[in-house]
């Protein structure tokens, strides 16, 4: 009588424990579309992409650059513009144009387009797929090469697709 109540019991807490991983899940899930772009969010991604594309870690990117990660990362969705000290040093390590760094950090006015009038609001950059993928901290180097392959081998069908 007692093994069918304890395999009983058992039973119930491996679907408790199945249910909490499960809720836990979905919230993790949520809380990734929820965080919204901040003010220097292209400057975020470029340095992300130019940091993989040296293959630095962010140990190596604080000590090339002198800026914490926590700030990087800031970066991304922070509602006021970085420093100055923080976008210089960022784009003198990463070999950034200064200008351009501090246009994509929210610092300066992007530039007008080539007809000479301004609009009211222009839309930021959005990155290329390869530049999200490359500036995504999520993904480990074997899923940004399958990644990146696939994105070849989707431009090479259009490519033969239009000749």
């Amino acid at each position: 009588m007692q093994d069918a109540t304890t395999a009983d019991s058992a039973k119930c807490v491996d679907q408790h424990i199945a249910h909490r991983v499960y809720v836990r899940i979905v919230q993790s899930c949520y809380n990734m579309h929820v965080t919204e772009r901040g003010v220097a969010y292209d400057f975020w991604v470029r340095v992300r992409a130019e940091q993989n594309a040296r293959g630095w870690t962010d140990d190596e990117l604080r000590d090339q650059s002198g800026i914490a990660r926590t700030t990087v990362d800031r970066l991304q969705v922070g509602k006021r513009p970085p420093t100055a000290r923080t976008v210089n040093a960022l784009s003198r390590a990463l070999g950034i144009d200064e200008t351009e760094a501090h246009q994509l950090a929210g610092r300066l006015p992007r530039d007008t387009p080539a007809s000479g009038t301004a609009t009211p609001f222009q839309q930021p950059r959005t990155p290329s797929v390869r530049e999200a993928i490359l500036a995504d901290p999520i993904y480990d180097d074997d899923q940004r090469r399958a990644m990146l392959q696939l994105i070849d081998i989707f431009e090479q069908a259009n490519r033969n697709r239009q000749d």
